[in-house]
């Protein structure tokens, strides 16, 4: 982040004449709890007023592109401590604020990241969010994974999707492992599948898609499966019955890969999250081959398999059946750990449970996932980020995100 200072003094005369004679400029200015904190206040309208300019003159001395008023939002704390909130963008901001007489003054220290770390792609779509919305508009994802020692990997890519926006996500595990699951989580509805062997037993398949997957919107198949036998099988006979689009992610793969699975006998859209070594399994290729010709790679695998493919590591691809090709150059060192992956399957999820386009919600869910890992890396360095720091910084990674695509369609 970059750190600096901003000033502003404010008659409160004035600004409280203007509002009076603008009473519009008040909804652009101030947000909703603001008017009503300083309903009746002519102070505080313009202690706020110089707050919000003092934010802005920060984040122009920085170089950083200036938020909009409302995006500025002061908040009184219970002990009457002023605080500052700027909305769609990480920060770590100080705010002091004082008043005497007509003059009313406030003093804005600390840092305001730019509006996105990274430059948002051209062709990026985001679902819309509107107000009036219920959990149902934004879809249901299911997520099947899931192994003895391997709890972590599901849970993960289920909070994924709830991070992402999804409005409801439920979590398919073995019985073995399903109250150490369901411990961990408030948020996502956990339900436990027969399991053999550590893992989900192939006897899981007739209650999963009666019970769970009815009523899915997205699915991911394959965080912490495992490759016990009954697993296999269950996956074998899953992936050609799916009924709504599916991420296909870790195990899941491995198991495809080692039994030559015809992906064109899939019903639905699939996307596959492979990592080199992955990708290297479904093409008979050693990993070295994958990382010398990952484009080429990802292109025909796509188009002769009629997959979405999403090659992950440095210049993430992600490849489309029908041509179309997107490369991030977006790196982030603070990826590289166990479990980013996990949650870039359910993120993606989420976003096809949005009704995004395959490649659309794959090429967001790219992004959005750098992004917030940028943010991760931005407040705890390049080393030692946690999956679990991704999850909590995916809301802000989408906000940030979703006002560059809002301003971009501005007049």
């Amino acid at each position: 982040m970059i750190s600096g200072a901003g000033i502003d003094i404010a008659s409160v005369a004035r600004v409280t004449s203007l509002l009076d004679r603008r009473p519009e400029v008040r909804g652009r200015i101030y947000t909703d709890a603001e008017a009503r904190d300083c309903d009746g206040h002519p102070q505080r309208w313009a202690t706020r007023w110089a707050a919000k300019e003092a934010v802005r003159k920060l984040c122009g001395a920085a170089g950083v592109p200036l938020p909009a008023y409302r995006d500025i939002e002061v908040v009184i704390g219970a002990g009457g401590a002023p605080s500052v909130r700027l909305h769609g963008r990480s920060s770590r901001l100080n705010l002091s604020l004082s008043h005497e007489g007509d003059l009313a003054v406030a003093v804005v220290t600390g840092s305001a990241a730019p509006a996105t770390f990274a430059e948002v792609p051209a062709t990026l779509r985001l679902a819309d969010r509107p107000e009036d919305a219920h959990k149902g508009t934004f879809g249901t994802v299911v997520v099947v994974g899931g192994a003895m020692g391997f709890s972590g990997a599901p849970l993960m890519s289920a909070l994924a999707a709830a991070r992402g926006g999804a409005g409801r996500v439920r979590l398919c595990v073995p019985q073995a492992i399903y109250t150490a699951v369901a411990a961990q989580t408030l948020e996502v509805m956990a339900h436990p599948l027969p399991d053999a062997d550590g893992g989900l037993a192939a006897a899981a398949l007739a209650p999963l898609q009666e019970r769970h997957l009815a009523g899915a919107s997205a699915v991911v198949v394959g965080p912490g499966l495992g490759r016990a036998t009954g697993t296999e099988r269950l996956v074998l006979e899953l992936l050609p019955r799916l009924t709504v689009p599916t991420v296909v992610d870790a195990d899941a793969l491995n198991i495809a890969a080692a039994h030559h699975l015809d992906w064109r006998s899939c019903e639905q859209p699939v996307v596959l999250t492979p990592h080199p070594a992955e990708m290297g399994r479904l093409c008979g290729l050693a990993t070295a081959d994958v990382q010398s010709r990952r484009r080429r790679l990802a292109i025909d695998f796509a188009t002769d398999n009629g997959v979405v493919v999403v090659l992950k590591g440095s210049d993430t691809v992600v490849a489309a059946p029908d041509g179309r090709v997107h490369v991030s150059d977006v790196r982030v060192v603070a990826l590289a750990t166990g479990g980013s992956g996990d949650v870039l399957s359910g993120l993606l999820a989420a976003f096809l449970a949005q009704g995004l386009d395959v490649f659309d919600a794959a090429v967001a869910a790219v992004f959005v996932h750098a992004e917030a890992a940028l943010g991760v890396q931005d407040v705890r360095g390049r080393a030692g980020g946690l999956p679990r720091d991704l999850l909590d910084e995916l809301p802000a990674a989408q906000e940030r995100t979703r006002r560059v695509l809002e301003e971009r369609l501005s007049p």
